[in-house]
């Protein structure tokens, strides 16, 4: 797949995230007003959407992804973040929906660190008070 389409595919897919009275819409380009009040309850400004599903845009079996999902979550809370769970889903329906993990308080370097360790080619950034982006994790 080209990075063109992968693009694409980032840009045309939700990422919801848990939130206790109901799930949290995320969309690349787009800020959240609800996000926005569920960072500064938890004292944090800034935050990342990874998954450890599918590496390098390879369908993979559910076992091997949630083996990878599981590493995730340990290597995140091993490193003190905070997180939410939440879950990429295609608006095209042609990609199975990705269990990921919304990491608050997390830097961009961090976060993309994060992504190559878990062989994924982008992950998904936001600031407080402004619209998410699209970031490779590649140099």
């Amino acid at each position: 797949m080209s990075s063109v389409d992968l693009h694409t595919a980032y840009v045309r897919t939700t990422y919801w995230v848990e939130a206790k009275s109901q799930p949290l819409a995320l969309r690349i380009g787009e800020k959240s007003r609800r996000l926005d009040l569920i960072l500064g309850t938890l004292g944090a400004t800034r935050w990342a959407f990874v998954t450890a599903w599918n590496p390098l845009s390879q369908l993979r079996s559910p076992w091997y992804n949630a083996h990878r999902q599981w590493a995730l979550l340990r290597a995140v809370e091993n490193s003190g973040w905070q997180w939410l769970r939440g879950l990429a889903q295609s608006d095209a329906e042609d990609w199975p929906a990705e269990p990921g993990l919304l990491v608050v308080g997390i830097g961009a370097a961090q976060a993309r660190r994060l992504g190559r360790r878990f062989r994924q080619y982008a992950v998904v950034l936001g600031d407080r008070g402004k619209a998410s982006r699209l970031v490779w994790c590649e140099n």
